[in-house]
């Protein structure tokens, strides 16, 4: 994803390279691996868990000196895109918990966790890093309260993937999705579930919409971000996981798009 032009272009590229899938494969694969309670014990003696840390914590201070280099005090940004880490690895142990306890939750706590741990209040604040003068202080503290339509941005990801993976994160005898949880809470059958969480997408789309058409406290090129990352999930997920299989369908779609574009 790239966000405004020359450094600041450069500022989003750095944050793209490192996307939160990368980090939370491994902190939720370790977590899991550990055990919930016993990472936050271990997390600063392992070697593998600080290496992770250092260079995450590397990209940041790369990121902030490349707002310095702008000149125009914009590093009080980065900690915002922190905060929103934090809530992601946060939300990743929630379902470590969950996994090791066997827990299912119910659909109001899933939903609650799958806000953050569908990466999009990350991926959204990251992408303002880099937008110029039309991104100020207000803005970043409208976007860390979770405003609806990133709320619903953040819902519509995490059902989609859930719509998509399921199957296969069963057999894996991964965490409960959207899916068992549905399931479980309301005695349901899989069709059923599978009815009412995209009845809960497109609810969810309909905020997204009203809060695009709508006039907000923030400039509408500020939306954009969030609008398209959903736009990006709604590709994905459409009819199977691209994201995870991306040598089927998108491998061909961005080579189109990159490497073989349709000339005039």
């Amino acid at each position: 994803m790239v966000v405004g032009f020359g450094g600041e272009a450069e500022i989003t590229r750095r944050c793209a390279n490192h996307h939160p899938s990368v980090w939370g494969d491994h902190f939720l694969t370790y977590a899991n691996l550990l055990g919930a309670n016993e990472w936050e014990e271990k997390e600063h003696e392992d070697q593998k868990g600080g290496l992770s840390y250092r260079a995450l914590v590397q990209v940041y201070n790369e990121t902030e000196k490349e707002l310095e280099n702008l000149g125009n005090k914009m590093t009080y940004r980065v900690k915002y895109s922190i905060n929103e880490m934090k809530k992601l690895l946060r939300a990743y142990f929630q379902e470590a918990k969950w996994y090791h306890g066997k827990d299912v939750p119910t659909m109001e706590q899933y939903i609650k966790n799958g806000i953050p741990s569908s990466t999009y209040l990350l991926l959204a604040t990251t992408s303002w890093l880099g937008m110029g003068d039309v991104a100020t202080k207000d803005a970043f503290d409208w976007i860390s309260n979770e405003p609806t339509i990133l709320v619903a941005s953040s819902i519509i990801a995490r059902l989609l993937n859930d719509l998509v993976t399921h199957e296969i994160e069963v057999e894996r005898g991964d965490v409960a999705s959207g899916i068992e949880c549905y399931m479980n809470e309301y005695g349901a059958t899989k069709e059923e579930a599978y009815m009412e969480i995209r009845k809960i997408i497109e609810n969810n789309w309909k905020d997204l919409n009203r809060g695009c058409l709508k006039p907000t406290t923030v400039p509408r090129v500020l939306l954009m971000p969030v609008l398209n990352l959903t736009r990006v999930a709604e590709f994905f997920y459409k009819d199977e996981d691209a994201y995870t299989f991306s040598k089927n369908n998108l491998k061909d779609v961005i080579s189109m798009v990159l490497i073989d574009p349709i000339k005039a």
